[in-house]
């Protein structure tokens, strides 16, 4: 097999992060055509198509999935080399995911302790909808995932459980007869896929007050008195209340925050204690 050229292994792993050669290209300040053509060349030397194209998507083939991890791991002992000689920074990258419910409010401090925990890495945080965390998972493109259980088809390693519940400000009243005004994330959302289930099963009619992108923007249109959102207990903010008894809302599950992991089972472990820790 030909040698494996760094700037081909790199052109390759910042298109399958970005799905983009044209993203690609920026961050590695080359043109798109020129990305294309690192591509072609790698995968003339792996003989084999490492990434379907069409005009609208970039996806990885089977044997990109399977090579991404590798060409990563190529890279990452490439610069840690490179760095010693240097005298630089050669921490090796950890490439987590974190749903946005998993972490909440308590994402800084989670950060701080993993920094902690981990200090032969350099963490790549990405936080997202759990489905599409663990979807980017399979595909190689983190090295870790923490996501809800009830999210994903196989069972992972249980972090944490937590109660879910229908949060509203304490000032906030319902007037019981009219569609309940309901504050949540984006239609793609399981947890939302859940609230409007139980409401719909119940027969209580709703209508979307607020939409959101993340979890801290559910949590402020909460607070400020927009309607009610169902959250986990631990990311229900402070000047709100459970309002499920007094509404006569649907009872809501449990929920279980689950870790996937390829990396070694010390860093598997710091990460389930540093969830476990502050959740």
């Amino acid at each position: 097999m030909s040698n494996l050229d760094m700037d081909l292994l790199r052109a390759f792993v910042h298109v399958a992060e970005t799905s983009s050669f044209t993203r690609a290209g920026q961050m590695l300040g080359a043109s798109q055509s020129a990305i294309s053509l690192k591509i072609r060349k790698l995968e003339d030397r792996l003989g084999g198509a490492l990434l379907s194209r069409s005009p609208r998507s970039v996806r990885l083939t089977n044997l990109g999935a399977r090579f991404l991890t590798d060409a990563r791991n190529l890279i990452d002992l490439h610069d840690r080399v490179a760095m010693r000689a240097t005298g630089a920074d050669a921490r090796q990258r950890l490439h987590l995911g974190i749903s946005d419910h998993a972490a909440g409010i308590k994402l800084p401090e989670i950060i701080a302790e993993l920094t902690r925990r981990l200090p032969e890495h350099r963490l790549h945080v990405s936080v997202g909808l759990s489905d599409e965390l663990y979807r980017d998972f399979k595909a190689g493109l983190f090295g870790a995932v923490m996501v809800r259980g009830e999210d994903v088809d196989v069972p992972g390693q249980t972090a944490f459980e937590d109660t879910l519940v229908w949060a509203a400000s304490r000032s906030f009243a319902w007037a019981t007869g009219r569609s309940l005004p309901l504050v949540a994330l984006a239609h793609s959302c399981a947890l939302r896929r859940l609230a409007t289930g139980a409401l719909k099963d119940a027969g209580i009619e709703y209508e979307d007050a607020f939409t959101g992108t993340g979890v801290s923007a559910v949590q402020a249109a909460v607070s400020a008195g927009l309607g009610i959102a169902c959250l986990d207990r631990r990311n229900m903010p402070q000047d709100c209340r459970d309002v499920g008894s007094l509404y006569q809302l649907p009872g809501l599950p449990k929920t279980r925050m689950v870790l996937f992991t390829r990396e070694r089972s010390a860093v598997g472990s710091a990460i389930l204690e540093a969830f476990q820790r502050n959740c």
